[in-house]
């Protein structure tokens, strides 16, 4: 993605993605809507149903990406994106990073593509073009989704405009590469590379796993090799 940013694809990646599927499908009810950046729906998932797709991730990433086995934190959930862009808060709109557990620590993420159509869109990463304003305007809606708003209508046109799912370019971020869907494709990237879910079609967002943007998604913090 960038000289030092890597991102990992691998095809074909459970042996059977259908079971996946099928639990989320079976636990639908329970899953729950949440109340800041991600637009939709998740479901937790407990590490020890994982622990094979964590073993990988521990054992073989860590080769490729700077962080060490051991001291390794887990967290994993179903995710079901199902927002349309005028339900958006003003950070829904942008491409994000994953925060630190602690400052000492780095994240990593692990995507699981488990959709059939590819239309409902894959995962964009980009660069910010100032780092130090998006951190500030972020941290400043922590405590109120709308806070911020008024500074960034001012400032951007792209905030006077209809709100929309993040794709190309814009003032806030520049593209640097995207990754199409696939299913039961696992995408494996840095959390401090700014990144997006691609839609360009929300229409097709569903509120069921069986037919909507299901992923299955991994959260690592971990201890940066040294």
């Amino acid at each position: 993605v960038t000289d030092d940013q890597l991102c990992i694809v691998i095809d074909d990646f459970l042996q059977n993605p259908g079971d996946a599927v099928e639990f989320a499908c079976a636990h639908a009810d329970a899953f729950e809507r949440q109340e800041r950046a991600y637009p939709g729906l998740v479901l937790p998932v407990p590490n020890e149903a994982l622990a094979a797709m964590n073993r990988f991730i521990q054992v073989e990433l860590s080769r490729l990406f700077q962080f060490c086995r051991g001291g390794i934190e887990f967290f994993s959930q179903f995710s079901l994106t199902t927002l349309q862009p005028e339900e958006f808060t003003w950070i829904q709109r942008l491409c994000h990073t994953d925060p630190r557990l602690a400052p000492e620590r780095v994240n990593f993420a692990a995507l699981l593509y488990l959709f059939d159509n590819p239309e409902l869109g894959g995962t964009g990463f980009y660069c910010w073009r100032d780092p130090v304003l998006w951190q500030e305007m972020t941290a400043l809606q922590r405590d109120d989704p709308a806070a911020g708003l008024d500074v960034l209508e001012e400032r951007f046109e792209m905030f006077r405009e209809p709100a929309c799912y993040m794709t190309e370019s814009n003032e806030a971020a520049e593209l640097l590469d995207k990754v199409p869907a696939r299913f039961n494709r696992l995408v494996f990237y840095s959390g401090e590379l700014p990144h997006s879910a691609w839609i360009t079609q929300p229409g097709l967002l569903s509120h069921n796993p069986r037919q909507g943007r299901l992923t299955l998604n991994c959260f690592v913090s971990a201890l940066p090799k040294r």
